[in-house]
């Protein structure tokens, strides 16, 4: 294996294996974290147990860079997704000092910095897949799928907070139906992201969607369109689970279409 790809995999690793301890290292230490849920409310707001899916996350990304190890060669596709995904592993650990404070426009920031480096790395990895077919190690690729798929919900989330910081406001009627709003962007990219043969994407937004949903059950429009986007790409997931119909891309026989 040449020693840039070695190097690279092993700074994936080493990265995800950081991306936890830092995350979780301050609530060990009893150091108070904000965490963007204590000082200010949105109405795209999410329920406090669903950040518990980070857990998922950050396991399942240990297990993709341990065993991309092992993979025998890469293309420059899989390289690039290497590359993008440490910048999104980087992304995670500088938010653990921002969450220290309440700046949510720095916690913004790095949102999108996530955002932007997950959508490359998910657009390298399907790239690799149409290339090289059925991967090596391919039910690995589930985890950059959650972390896309949580991190398009979080973004929202965190927007809102920001806007909300520098003194964009809206009378309460107008941020219902905002929210509304965004609530039916995200179901449309789970749509359209599972119908692309990544169930666990569509998966990860239900997950959010239930959590906003439950979060906002005092305003009607929001409960209700988080409920039935949820419904939406549950059902769509479980008609591929059970159908013919590819669920997963990087897992698929004949990857190739993906």
């Amino acid at each position: 294996m040449a020693l840039s790809l070695r190097a690279w995999r092993l700074i994936l690793l080493v990265t995800f294996l950081l991306v936890p301890l830092a995350n979780y290292l301050p609530i060990l230490l009893y150091v108070p974290q904000d965490q963007f849920t204590d000082g200010t409310d949105t109405r795209v707001d999410a329920a406090g147990y669903a950040f518990s899916i980070w857990g998922v996350i950050f396991t399942g990304m240990i297990l993709f860079a341990a065993l991309q190890l092992r993979v025998a060669a890469a293309d420059e596709h899989l390289r690039r997704a290497y590359r993008f995904l440490v910048v999104a592993g980087l992304a995670s650990i500088a938010f653990v000092p921002i969450s220290f404070g309440s700046n949510y426009l720095w916690g913004a920031v790095d949102l999108l910095w996530h955002l932007l480096a997950l959508i490359g790395a998910y657009t390298a990895l399907r790239a690799h897949v149409r290339v090289a077919g059925r991967p090596q190690y391919g039910w690995t690729y589930f985890a950059p799928s959650l972390y896309l798929g949580w991190i398009s919900a979080a973004t929202v989330i965190s927007l809102a907070l920001a806007l909300q910081q520098v003194g964009v406001d809206f009378p309460p009627d107008t941020a219902v139906w905002i929210a509304t709003a965004l609530v039916v962007v995200l179901t449309l990219l789970g749509v359209f992201l599972g119908g692309r043969s990544d169930g666990f994407y569509g998966f990860t937004v239900a997950w959010a969607l239930v959590a906003i949903a439950v979060e906002q059950r005092d305003a009607a429009p929001i409960f209700w369109a988080g409920l039935a986007g949820a419904g939406v790409l549950a059902i769509q997931g479980i008609f591929r689970l059970v159908g013919q119909r590819p669920f997963f891309y990087a897992t698929w026989p004949g990857s190739r279409s993906a």
